[in-house]
């Protein structure tokens, strides 16, 4: 077998060059008029509850007296959809509101919710209305439990506080209650009031029903008295001497949602469908100018964030720092730099470091290059960037070896293929540019390409 030399041919210096433009901020949530269960339409449910807990207990499918001791463990109630693998994709909002007067206090003894708020808000972030549109994010049942109530067929895109919402109800073995509520509409369970649901089960999917502003979940607990539970413990929670998460996150999830790349910048006036375009962008030509943004959630003051922009050697062509001028619930923010006019053309990757996690994104530069080579016309490569394996489809007949190197030249993987289809496990690598060439053993015949080992 003839095995010619590899040759980077695209390594060059990193061309460094002034940022032209930047932009960005935080987002103010509108407070409600009043919690977003109002006084009225809290009364109506737990009118419901009671009755539908009545006729449940003489079908003898709720025990008279719930079991105390079976206290609930609460898993996180949110999932991606199949298919999705965003690297993180909502923001905490708002907690339980512990001051019965008019102040506000969160159990950590901090203002993170408002008057009256009596459960925890979770909000899609960022592009919540293409979210909830893509059906992403799933609501599912936080404990095991018994369905006993279901809203639904109610408006789900509302911005403002209004109307009434699409709600599920699970009942626990210890007599506690979990309200899910804002849900999309028709994309309830289809289990009927009586069923029993376990842990991690879907009970529908995140909308903005109801007294909202944006798609996202109300998670609000009642013990098997009625109370309020605010289910983290902290220094001023009084309603639970004990945490009800069977892992309790922290008070402030610092991270960066999503990177992402746009022509002109986003925008962002408000909280309505046609109060932002996202202007996502994802091929440029070389000397274009590219807009390069950051989602963070929880973003803390004076925090640290390191950005870069390689092109497909791996080569800095961009590099720039963020220190957090503020501490943010939720938070963007773009620069702009324009590409070099020889840019090398193929993947890209917009990458930042920021409490402790990598976050990439991946555009094309130039025409997008097809992963098949005249010289190996039955090799086909599968999606690229890479998440985890790279698919190798080889249709026609033959032996052929393969080679992934670092941007060092070093070999990462090595094997042989055959006809049919193969996954090459990258999981393992770091995040970055690589290089593989693949070889048919009887003519000499080899192909290379560039990949991208990305986080998602």
């Amino acid at each position: 077998m003839r095995t010619p030399a590899l040759l980077f041919i695209f390594l060059f210096p990193a061309l460094i060059m002034a940022q032209i433009a930047q932009g960005g901020g935080d987002l103010d949530l509108p407070v409600p008029e009043h919690p977003c269960v109002s006084p009225e339409l809290q009364d109506e449910i737990e009118i419901m509850l009671a009755a539908n807990r009545a006729m449940l207990i003489d079908q003898g499918i709720l025990p008279a007296v719930p079991d105390a001791r079976s206290a609930i463990q609460l898993e996180w109630p949110l999932r991606q959809a199949n298919g999705f693998d965003q690297d993180e994709w909502y923001v905490t909002v708002n907690f339980v509101d512990l001051d019965p007067s008019n102040g506000i206090k969160d159990y950590m003894c901090n203002s993170r919710s408002y008057n009256g708020h009596n459960g925890l808000d979770y909000s899609l972030w960022p592009f919540w209305w293409e979210m909830m549109d893509d059906n992403q994010v799933e609501i599912i049942a936080g404990a095991p439990g018994v369905i006993l109530a279901k809203s639904d067929n109610q408006f789900d895109k509302n911005c403002s506080c209004t109307g009434t919402w699409n709600a599920v109800y699970i009942q626990h073995n210890d007599g506690s209650v979990a309200w899910y509520g804002h849900m999309k509409k028709n994309t309830l369970t289809t289990k009927p009031v009586g069923a029993s649901v376990v842990t991690g089960e879907y009970l529908g999917l995140v909308g903005s029903s109801g007294c909202s502003t944006n798609p996202h979940l109300h998670l609000e607990l009642h013990d098997d008295s009625n109370k309020i539970i605010e289910p983290y413990a902290g220094t001023c929670n009084n309603t639970t001497g004990n945490s009800w998460w069977a892992d309790q996150k922290p008070y402030y999830e610092s991270s960066i949602n999503r990177l992402t790349t746009h022509g002109i910048p986003p925008v962002l006036d408000g909280f309505c469908p046609d109060e932002y375009e996202a202007n996502l962008q994802n091929q440029f030509d070389p000397g274009d100018l590219v807009y390069y943004t950051a989602w963070y959630r929880d973003q803390q003051f004076t925090s640290l964030a390191n950005f870069s922009v390689k092109d497909p050697t791996g080569a800095v062509v961009h590099s720039w720092n963020q220190s957090s001028p503020n501490t943010y619930a939720w938070s963007w923010w773009w620069w702009s730099y324009s590409l070099p006019p020889n840019a090398v053309e193929g993947i890209w990757t917009f990458e930042a470091t920021y409490n402790g996690e990598t976050r990439v994104h991946s555009f094309q530069v130039g025409e997008i290059s097809s992963t098949e080579d005249q010289d190996l016309p039955g090799i086909h490569l599968g999606a690229n960037p890479v998440v985890s394996d790279l698919t190798v489809q080889v249709s026609s007949p033959g032996e052929y070896t393969y080679t992934l190197y670092n941007l060092q030249g070093l070999p990462c993987l090595t094997g042989s293929l055959g006809q049919g289809s193969h996954s090459l496990p990258m999981d393992h690598l770091p995040i970055g540019a690589y290089v593989i060439r693949i070889g048919e053993e009887e003519s000499g015949r080899q192909m290379t390409r560039q990949v991208i080992r990305a986080s998602r």
